[in-house]
């Protein structure tokens, strides 16, 4: 865990109580589980609330401002995605609280069909307004982030996202490939198209212990899985003279910007030239940084 060291004063935790996110789905309470809503249906509107309370003379004492004169924003900030690719990122909720509007109830509305995998809610107290009293270490400029909370809330089934189908390859291929484990079946001259919907991962149901492994997601198999079609995508998409996509027109979770994402990823702070490079020139190198890519899951999103 890596600690944060702020230019100015903050107030801790016990100056600001936040309660549960409480979520209901077209109307219905659901339950949030271990930050997980269950049956969830993407043809549903789902409703979020929670309320945020401050002690203003504890927070005003913390933070050396005097609390008939101190104010805070509280933003909501709702996104979704996952963690490498998170989207639709935007300001939702604005609410100024002060000594005399201590707590701010929050409600968001959002329909199931622009939730993509989770729902990524961040709830932020900034200094709205000092006056004229602050100490040496107070903050003094407006926007200045003093309180943040974050959650992630799934709304898929934890595991594979990966486009899968099982196909005999006996009846498929020729006599020569009926043996292999795996097809991926896309194009690396489509990237601007959706991902779930331009990529499918055949496996070889002649091949049951293999397919089993796979349902089962065995670690051990799921990380050579993903890795060989990770790094498969990458150094076709390297070679590309239209590799990477032009951020103006990217769109998020297509076949460009994943790979873009897993490059990023695997290759912190290299461009794509460099990356090029390492594949022709140290492609055992290459290979082990992708082989560092993932956590056990293929996730497309």
């Amino acid at each position: 865990m890596v600690e944060i060291a702020y230019p100015y004063l903050r107030p801790d935790g016990d100056a600001v109580v936040a309660s549960p996110w409480l979520a209901t789905l077209d109307g219905e309470p659901c339950v949030i589980d271990n930050h997980q809503i269950e049956h969830f249906d993407y043809s549903a509107s789902l409703r979020m609330e929670r309320h945020v309370s401050v002690d203003f003379a504890r927070a005003a004492d913390e933070i050396g401002i005097a609390p008939d004169s101190l104010q805070f924003l509280c933003i909501v900030t709702q996104g979704t995605g996952n963690q490498r690719i998170p989207r639709g990122q935007q300001i939702v909720v604005r609410q100024v609280l002060d000594a005399e509007h201590p707590t701010a109830s929050l409600e968001i509305a959002v329909h199931g069909h622009d939730v993509s995998r989770s729902l990524n809610l961040a709830t932020e107290l900034v200094l709205h307004s000092t006056g004229s009293t602050t100490g040496r270490l107070s903050p003094k400029h407006r926007g200045a982030r003093l309180w943040k909370d974050s959650v992630r809330i799934s709304v898929d089934p934890a595991g594979m996202r990966f486009p899968m189908e099982t196909v005999s390859f006996a009846e498929a291929f020729s006599e020569g490939h009926r043996d292999a484990q795996w097809f991926l079946d896309w194009s690396p001259q489509h990237l601007d198209q959706e991902f779930t919907s331009s990529v499918r991962l055949y496996l070889n149901e002649d091949r049951p212990e293999f397919v089993e492994a796979v349902q089962n997601e065995e670690d051990i198999v799921l990380r050579m899985l993903i890795c060989s079609v990770a790094g498969q995508m990458i150094r076709s998409a390297i070679t590309l003279d239209h590799f990477p996509p032009d951020p103006a027109i990217s769109t998020p979770g297509s076949t460009g910007s994943v790979i873009e994402a897993w490059i990023n990823q695997a290759f912190p702070g290299q461009s794509v030239g460099s990356v090029r490079t390492l594949a022709e020139n140290d492609p055992a190198r290459f290979d082990l940084s992708i082989g560092g890519l993932f956590q056990g899951e293929l996730d497309a999103e």
